[in-house]
């Protein structure tokens, strides 16, 4: 096959889901693309067949991405973690997410960058990579629909085991544990599946942080030792300390959460980049206290809603 019948090849390949797919940047190519054929990254790149990379989720609303400096924060973390080091500035990638998020054209967007090794060769050795890759992806947004929200979701207890220590904290681009929860997940029915950490205690969904409301009024969350801290939910714990201040929460603890409370709950919730704040209201079908969305949960959703829509502090500009 020739260059060019390859080429075109790629053009005319169906593509349904790239219909969401509004722009990318790639320091291979050198510039930003919008059209889906050309967002490739290539095969010898360490990210592809090895997961060596890192990368970072969040969503521009209403021409603003909310909490970009934090994932770019951890975004550094990560790469710091497994010694890839920053090719590019913070300002440098804030610019590239302007430039990408404006080429998709809309106001209302996911985006994503992606840090990898780079291309090198196929051992694991790192330092065959002369040059790490750069990936930055505009695609649209689907938040979940209004009506789990009014219902709340069903949540399962996984098999698969949460990852562990070092690798917990690293938002690395392996994510096959990830993957293999929500295949359990939509397996068993369930909108939504928790993990278990080493010890036993309940850890993380496949992208989502869980908490927990006790009969007692008191938000809990796990720890961050076994678990990626997410942005949402720790800038709901900052939020929550204003339901405290008014009485309308008896108080916000971290501490390992065993099982078992699950059942004893008034109320579960889920945070996420694109759930917000979710509630749970059935735990395999069993109903979560008295089986209807809670006032914290409800609450909090309102000062996440409220936080993005009125806290330019907590955001990024890419349209005035």
């Amino acid at each position: 096959m020739s260059p060019d019948e390859a080429l075109e090849r790629l053009k005319a390949l169906p593509r349904p889901w790239a219909r969401d797919y509004l722009a990318m940047y790639s320091n291979w190519l050198g510039g930003v693309v919008t059209e889906p054929w050309l967002m490739s990254v290539p095969l010898d790149d360490h990210l592809v067949h090895r997961g060596d990379g890192v990368f970072e989720a969040t969503k521009c609303l209403n021409g603003r991405i909310y909490l970009f400096e934090r994932h770019l924060e951890r975004l550094k973390r990560s790469a710091t973690s497994i010694h890839l080091e920053m090719p590019l500035t913070r300002r440098e990638l804030t610019a590239l997410a302007v430039a990408v998020i404006k080429a998709g054209g809309q106001r209302e967007c996911m985006l994503r960058i992606f840090l990898s090794r780079g291309p090198g060769g196929f051992s694991t050795n790192p330092y065959e990579c002369p040059q790490a890759g750069v990936y930055v992806m505009a695609s649209r947004i689907h938040p979940p629909a209004e009506e789990i929200y009014e219902r709340g979701a069903n949540l399962g207890v996984s098999q698969v085991p949460a990852k562990s220590g070092f690798f917990a904290g690293v938002k690395s681009c392996n994510y096959l544990p990830n993957v293999l929860l929500k295949r359990e997940a939509i397996t068993h029915g369930w909108d939504f599946a928790i993990c278990l950490d080493p010890e036993g205690y309940l850890a993380e969904g496949s992208t989502e942080n869980m908490g927990l409301v006790d009969r007692e009024g008191v938000l809990l969350l796990p720890p961050p030792d076994n678990i990626l801290e997410g942005t949402t939910a720790k800038r709901t714990v900052e939020l929550a300390a204003g339901l405290v201040e008014r009485g309308e929460l008896a108080g916000v603890v971290r501490r390992h959460l065993g099982v078992e409370e699950l059942s004893t709950a008034a109320e579960v919730l889920l945070f996420g980049t694109t759930l917000d704040v979710l509630p749970v209201c059935r735990i395999d079908g069993k109903p979560v206290g008295d089986g209807q969305v809670g006032p914290v949960a409800k609450k909090l959703r309102a000062l996440i809603l409220d936080d993005i829509a009125n806290n330019p502090e907590m955001s990024t500009a890419v349209w005035e």
